[in-house]
């Protein structure tokens, strides 16, 4: 890190301290882990055992490096990320941008609420549909109408509920020696199998929306340049905690599914992954998380794309405004999550639209983290803050290593068809 990553290190944090810089780095790190990212760790693990646990850990790093660079938009430049990206490269890369992001969001908000309804189906046997317009209103009511910020902070809580996993995984008795061989001696397939595995994975890690809502959710905490330390911590802790979270959702799910060379194909299928640690009562303890997931992450995704729509038309925008202070950017944010309903009805698998909602976020994220790079290393923006070599070095690997899963993910496509 260079110098004004730090700003002035003058003690250790203390406990307190740590408790205070959390914010929306830990909310961000918490989204990560919505049900597109706990299915596609799923469907990772099942299909690819424990071959595609390096990316996870590789792509660690870039995502605090990503997410430090849009939280450095935020609190330099005291706008939104589609501003910035608008005032940088002109309108036209900005409508690109802000359109491929909105797209991915909405597809992603009406798999999550499929998801989240299919869970409860497991649980009650009652046909999900019934389900998914009551869990959209209360997603719409609690963005609207509630503080958010407060709201989220108990709904990690919930989403901790996969912190169960690093239990599950011990409890599996996977062949520990085994793990670390093939996370770091990994077997690389050239299949379309194994890169649209690694693009979904890379894209539900590295992912669009939350670049947007980081940057947006600094200017709205007036963190400012002085909180440079305290951002990153905050960003760490999320960002390492979600991808322990999902290498072990992989770990078990490899362990208990691939082995048994079983697919996750529906949420009992992924629910089955936390029979080790809770039986039959595993369907039940993964349904509360998705649950708890949905509720947290579908919120940033709404709220992302408000972010997006309302940085290009320079409306008000801004949870922490009142509605008839800020009526386009919830407009927005309602319409999201209405088009997300549609998405949901239509009659398709929940796990399978939610991993392709992230292989699409896969494909779209190298552009994005292009732009992010280029604004935040451009001192004519940033001035004094402008990023350090190691931060633009590490921005570029991450899109080095997405452009890359993408380009293999189209070869093996093209040349071998899609999977059945």
């Amino acid at each position: 890190m260079d110098a004004h990553d730090l700003v002035k290190r003058r003690h250790p944090f203390s406990a307190r301290e740590l408790l205070r810089a959390v914010g929306p780095g830990v909310i961000t790190g918490g989204a990560d882990n919505d049900p597109a990212g706990i299915a596609t760790y799923s469907v990772v693990g099942a299909s690819a055992g424990y071959s595609q646990n390096w990316l996870l850990a590789i792509s660690t790093p870039l995502l605090i490096t990503v997410q430090t660079m849009s939280a450095r938009v935020g609190n330099v430049l005291k706008t939104d990320l589609a501003t910035a990206i608008k005032n940088r490269f002109g309108g036209r890369i900005a409508n690109g941008a802000v359109a491929m992001v909105v797209i991915a969001n909405i597809i992603t908000i009406g798999a999550d609420l499929l998801m989240m309804a299919a869970v409860t189906q497991l649980m009650t046997g009652v046909n999900f549909r019934v389900f998914i317009v009551p869990y959209a209103v209360v997603i719409a009511a609690m963005t609207i109408f509630t503080d958010y910020r407060v709201v989220s902070k108990y709904l990690l809580w919930l989403a901790g509920v996969f912190a169960t996993y690093i239990v599950a995984a011990v409890l599996a008795h996977p062949n520990w020696l085994t793990v670390l061989h093939d996370t770091v001696l990994p077997a690389i397939k050239l299949n379309p199998t194994y890169f649209l595995g690694a693009v979904g994975l890379l894209g539900t890690t590295i992912t669009p929306y939350l670049f947007f809502w980081q940057t947006s959710a600094e200017v709205e905490e007036k963190r400012g340049v002085q909180s440079t330390r305290r951002t990153g911590i905050d960003i760490s802790i999320g960002m390492v905690w979600s991808n322990i979270s999902g290498l072990f959702i992989m770990i078990v799910t490899a362990t208990v599914l691939f082995s048994h060379h079983a697919q996750v194909q529906t949420a009992a299928d992924a629910a089955r992954a936390l029979e080790p640690i809770a039986g039959p009562y595993a369907k039940y303890l993964f349904s509360v998380g998705v649950i708890g997931a949905g509720l947290l992450a579908i919120p940033v995704l709404s709220a992302s794309t408000a972010y997006c729509v309302g940085g290009l038309f320079g409306w008000r925008r801004g949870l922490g405004r009142a509605v008839n202070n800020a009526p386009q950017f919830y407009i927005v944010l309602a319409l999201a999550i209405l088009v997300g309903v549609q998405l949901a009805v239509v009659n398709v698998n929940p796990v399978r639209a939610l991993f392709y909602s992230q292989v699409l976020d896969g494909i779209i994220a190298p552009v994005l983290v292009t732009l992010l790079v280029v604004i935040t290393g451009s001192r004519r923006l940033m001035g004094d803050f402008v990023s350090g070599r190691v931060l633009r070095t590490l921005g570029w690997c991450a899109v080095g290593v997405l452009t890359m899963a993408d380009l293999a993910m189209f070869y093996t496509v093209a040349t071998q068809g899609l999977p059945g």
